[in-house]
């Protein structure tokens, strides 16, 4: 089972991931992390953050993972979520444990959203 969001924010990359780590449990989650500076159009660079999360759903019984890309290649700065392995059996029943793993990201950086793109 996955869970998609997709969605723009008013802030740089590396301060939309600051926010991010600064929740307790996604600090605590963290399985990967890897920022890239690249010269963009004019003198302002461009950025990209990968974080991996992990985490472990009791009511399903599966380890779930959270791969979030914060990028402004394209502008504005853009958030992409991505909820996997949270399903279990034969019908990938996730007991909406993507969509739970994602929300507490969502609230984070609610106040700076500028548009959704795409929602679960």
């Amino acid at each position: 089972m996955r869970s998609y969001l997709e969605f723009t924010v008013d802030l740089k990359p590396f301060d939309a991931v600051s926010k991010i780590l600064s929740h307790p449990d996604y600090k605590e989650e963290l399985a990967f992390q890897d920022y890239k500076v690249a010269n963009g159009k004019d003198e302002d660079p461009n950025a990209i953050a990968i974080l991996v999360f992990e985490k472990y759903f009791f009511r399903n019984n599966s380890t779930a993972t959270l791969t979030v890309t914060v990028s402004d290649f394209e502008g504005d700065t853009t958030v992409k979520c991505i909820s996997t392995g949270n399903g279990d059996g034969v019908f990938d029943i996730g007991w909406w444990a993507g969509k739970s793993f994602i929300k507490p990201l969502r609230k984070i950086l609610n106040p700076y959203i500028l548009e959704m793109k795409q929602e679960p």
